[in-house]
């Protein structure tokens, strides 16, 4: 031992030599150079909500404060424990002066910045653990130095660049783990050389090529992660040489070519393997029958072709996902597959959805494990009855084989499915009645026995599943009446869909129990009787679609306490009486139909009925009234009133010609007023107009058959939290679907959030928000399409912006800060008008906060050089801050420069650099892309002003910035004099 201390002096010493950054201090390091590293370490934290640095004192031995580990002999700092405490702020570069540190744990914080390019003189740290925090920048090639390094783990952090080569010299590293981050480049081959390594995890990044064939040196590797990359090629054989191998996840790549044939029989310990989401094809391996201690199996997402092999060894196997595939059942064995599982009794979830087997599924499916909580057989060609043996898996929790050709009943066997919470049969060729025992499934909460042939009369157990939130039972033959029972479920929020069957009778007054209910579609039936007023009760709905009905009498005045409706639609019924006025105050509404009524009377003229792409009301013929462009005749008493007002404004003429000067200013004002609000508001509509009760409700399944299975092609943006794809939904409407990324740390608060914001608030510039897809592992936003990207892309148009901002931050009923105003979450539609999205970051204003201000600060995260200085000291967030970032916003599209420039340094920011040249010079500092010879829009004094707007909104404190109503109001009279 003493022999080596020489050559670690003599490292030492050649490091300090070549690379000056990574220098010792002179080696009268001590304590109390340690102590002045922690207290440097501790005035970089921003934020300690728990107070834990608080005894971080000179008062008392720094050994004694918390998260700090001592060597007892030497009073040296060996640790650092401070992870899981909220804690904010950047890491210290005096940190490296702990010389004798060997562990520094940071995970789960909010810890920004970049680590330390220093951190290489700790040579004798052994552990690092940084995970969780919002680092940045790159990982420094200077870790090389801390040869004694045993765990890395940088994962679930925003660090870019390449993954350094030089990490190959740490010799003794056992764990390694870059995960979640934004790394980009391939994988370094000198990886190969720590011998040492049993954990590499580089999963969730950008990183592309082949997959190093030296990574087949690593003899005591247990775990390989590499899954959501870019990866290509094919799995090197060379991986056959790490039988130590449990764990392998390549999903998500584009790994082609076939599935090793001898994989599972060279990898006998294997205990999972994810390939799932890549190109591989060809047959699955016959030797995955031996593989007897695969305990996970997922090879869903490819192309793999032929049957399905016997697979009565996987006696440990608790996850086989085979679907999406092309597998067939036309061969030897058939569907005898399922039967060799009998002897997998730790199965939990088995999934062949969405491949090419046929035949009737046989009895042995009751045989499964009897811890089998996930059975998905959907989208095949299954026909035959649903075996009853079924019912003996008493665990299962979902059962879906929808999309296939069952006949037959439902099996009274299911009633015994006690944990049963979904059950989707949609779309086959089922029949009989609807088995009353269903309503012994008292955990169901989704119930989709759709397009089938069930007849007779809707069960009235189903009032039992008092967990049912969504329930749909249209296209099929029902008859009877509805049964009053079936509107006592207090949880339904999202769907009750009755339509296309044969209900008689009237609609039960109890349907106003359905508080929470987002969709009601009882279309196309027979029922008769009044609307029910009770129907106003249901303050969350969004869709009611009652048409083609026997519906009789007025139409209820109640639904305009239906605040938030967008489609209400009651044609092609009976209904008579006024189109109530009341109507007009349901600012959210993009249809109303009530054509192929007996309606009659003055159509009102104010609120939505002042659209008539909004309002149908073809086919009543005793209507009058209303808006010119709905074509309708005049009223009579109409006419009389428009004789009087003639009468008196002859006379207002004959008072005098002031008086009429300012009449006809007045009226032509008013006339272009309202031809530009009706053609925003019309094309507005047509954008977001809903069709068909199916726009409203998409399931996974939906969401991945628009996106093609969520294809890089179709991907247009990603964020923090999640990605962005373009799709086109069942009715072919284009969308953009935001799917979250459950993993990454926060995901799912960002989900809430912009949820919470988005279900308060409309505006015309605002991305409309049509449904949100959300289970425990995957949940997603359905947006409106914007087709010309973003204005980080364009830089145009933003007096939208400042009306949107307007809107959430003065009109809406509870105030909306969004917190993250940029100018990649500003999209622009095809007529390039600009609507502000991603309410990731949002945050309400309830009543009880004063000044528009809460002091709810806990997890905000916005964008740099965009964020209000106040909440980088911990001020609260408030309505100033969206100001501040809209000014930022203006000033950077105007001068082209972004806020993270590389000029603006040394005290130097946007703000002040455009202060320097703010008013004599401001020409100059005009984004030559905007300015096009003899353009009268650039007129100094426009330009000036639209400068002076976004200064006195960047003020560094909040009370001297204006309101975002007098923002919009300055930007609006700039525009009115550039046109």
């Amino acid at each position: 031992m003493k022999a080596s201390i020489p050559m670690i002096i003599l490292t030492i010493f050649f490091c300090s030599l070549h690379h000056p950054s990574l220098s010792l201090s002179p080696p009268m390091l001590n304590n109390s150079t340690d102590r002045d590293a922690l207290l440097s370490f501790k005035s970089s934290i921003t934020d300690d909500p728990n107070g834990i640095l608080n005894t971080w004192s000179l008062n008392t031995s720094f050994c004694n404060w918390n998260g700090v580990l001592c060597n007892p002999k030497k009073l040296r700092v060996t640790g650092l424990a401070l992870g899981n405490l909220s804690l904010s702020g950047t890491i210290s570069p005096h940190l490296t002066n702990l010389s004798f540190l060997r562990v520094l744990d940071l995970q789960n914080n909010s810890f920004s910045g970049s680590l330390p390019r220093e951190i290489g003189r700790l040579f004798r740290l052994e552990t690092l653990i940084v995970a969780s925090n919002s680092i940045h920048g790159t990982i420094p090639s200077s870790l090389r130095y801390c040869f004694k390094l045993r765990v890395i783990d940088l994962s679930e952090n925003r660090i870019e660049g390449t993954i350094p080569p030089e990490l190959g010299e740490l010799s003794k590293l056992e764990d390694l783990s870059f995960a979640k981050n934004n790394l980009t480049g391939t994988i370094p081959s000198s990886l190969g050389n720590i011998s040492s390594l049993n954990n590499l995890i580089l999963m969730s990044n950008n990183l592309h090529g082949l997959i190093p064939p030296e990574l087949g040196r690593l003899h005591l590797l247990l775990q390989l992660h590499l899954a959501d990359n870019n990866i290509t090629g094919q799995i090197p054989t060379s991986l056959y040489n790490i039988s130590s191998l449990i764990i392998v996840s390549l999903a998500k790549n584009r790994i082609s070519d076939r599935l090793p044939s001898d994989l599972f029989t060279k990898l006998p310990r294997l205990g999972t393997l994810f390939v799932g989401g890549n190109l591989l094809e060809g047959p699955i391996p016959a030797s995955l029958s031996n593989a007897s201690n695969l305990e996970r199996l997922d090879l869903s997402v490819n192309r793999f072709t032929g049957g399905i092999p016997l697979l009565q060894n996987l006696p440990n196997i608790e996850i086989l996902n085979l679907e999406i595939n092309e597998l067939v059942s036309d061969d030897e064995h058939g569907l005898e597959f399922i039967g060799s599982l009998a002897n997998s009794t730790l199965l939990q979830v088995f999934s062949v959805a969405t491949n090419q087997l046929t035949g009737r599924l046989p009895a042995s499916i009751g045989n499964l494990s009897r811890q089998l909580s996930l059975l998905v057989m959907a989208e095949n060609h299954f026909e035959g009855n649903i075996p009853a043996e079924i019912g003996n898996l008493g665990s299962l929790s979902l059962l879906a084989l929808e999309s296939n050709s069952f006949t037959g009943r439902i099996p009274s066997t299911i009633a015994n499915l006690k944990n049963l919470q979904r059950l989707s049969l949609f779309l086959n060729h089922l029949s009989g009645p609807i088995p009353e025992s269903l309503g012994n499934l008292t955990k169901l909460f989704e119930l989709d026995l759709n397009t089938n042939n069930f007849s007779g009369r809707i069960p009235s157990s189903l009032s039992n599943c008092q967990s049912l939130q969504y329930l749909d039972l249209s296209l099929n033959r029902l008859d009877q009446e509805i049964p009053k029972e079936i509107f006592a479920f207090p949880s339904l929020g999202t769907l009750l869909n009755l339509s296309s069957n044969y209900l008689t009778g009237s609609l039960p007054t109890e349907i106003g129990n359905l508080k929470m209910v987002q969709a009601i579609d009882i279309s196309k039936n027979n029922l008769s009787g009044t609307i029910p007023p009770t129907i106003g009760d249901c303050s969350n709905l969004l869709y009611l679609d009652l048409s083609r009905n026997s519906f009789q009498g007025s139409i209820p005045d109640s639904l305009a306490k239906l605040k938030g409706i967008e489609y209400i639609d009651l044609s092609s019924n009976s209904l008579s009486g006024t189109i109530p006025s009341s109507l007009e105050s349901l600012k959210f509404l993009q249809l109303l139909n009530l054509s192929v009524n007996q309606l009659q009377g003055e159509v009102p003229n104010k609120g939505i009925f002042l659209n008539s792409t909004i309002v149908s009301l073809d086919k009543n013929k005793k209507l009058c009234g209303g808006v010119p462009k709905l074509g309708l005749p005049h009223c009579a008493a109409t006419k009389r009133h428009s004789n009087r007002s003639k009468m008196r404004w002859i006379i207002g003429v004959l008072v005098g010609s002031v008086a009429l000067f300012v009449l006809l200013s007045l009226i032509v004002f008013l006339f272009f007023y309202w031809r530009a609000k009706s053609k925003s508001n019309a094309k507005n509509t047509e954008d977001s107009s809903i069709k068909n009760p199916n726009r409203l409700l998409y399931s996974y399944y939906d969401l991945r058959a628009a996106t093609d299975n969520f294809n890089s092609k179709n991907l247009i943006g990603e964020g923090s939290f999640g990605s962005v794809f373009r799709g086109v939904a069942r009715d072919g409407t284009v969308v953009a679907i935001k799917v979250f990324n459950m993993d990454q740390h926060g995901a799912s608060k960002s989900f809430l959030a912009e949820c919470e914001a988005l279900r308060n608030i409309r505006h015309r510039n605002l991305v409309k928000i049509i449904t949100a897809c959300s289970t425990s592992e995957f949940k997603a936003l359905v947006l409106q399409f914007m087709p010309n990207g973003s204005l980080e892309n364009w830089l145009y148009n933003t007096s939208n912006v400042a009306s949107a901002m307007e809107y959430l931050h003065h009109e809406c009923e509870t105030a909306v800060v969004h917190c993250d105003l940029k100018p990649s979450n500003v999209l622009l539609n095809e007529d390039m008008t600009a609507h502000v999205c991603d309410f990731g970051l949002a945050r309400m204003l309830h009543l009880n906060s004063s000044d528009n201000h809460t002091n709810s600060t806990l997890g905000l995260k916005g964008s740099i050089g965009y964020i209000a200085p106040e909440y980088g000291l911990g001020g609260g967030v408030s309505t100033k801050g969206d100001v501040y970032s809209y000014g930022i916003l203006l000033l950077e599209m105007f001068t082209g420069k972004r806020p993270t420039n590389e000029v603006f340094r040394d005290g130097l920011n946007l703000k002040k650099w455009t202060e320097l040249a703010f008013p004599d010079r401001v020409m100059e500092i005009l984004d030559d892309n905007l300015v096009e010879d003899d353009c009268e829009m650039w007129k100094k004094d426009c330009v000036v002003s639209v400068i002076k707007i976004g200064l006195l909104c960047t003020n560094e404190t909040p009370e001297e910035r204006p309101s975002m109503r007098d923002v919009s109001a300055m930007i609006k009279r700039v525009r009115h004099i550039i046109h």
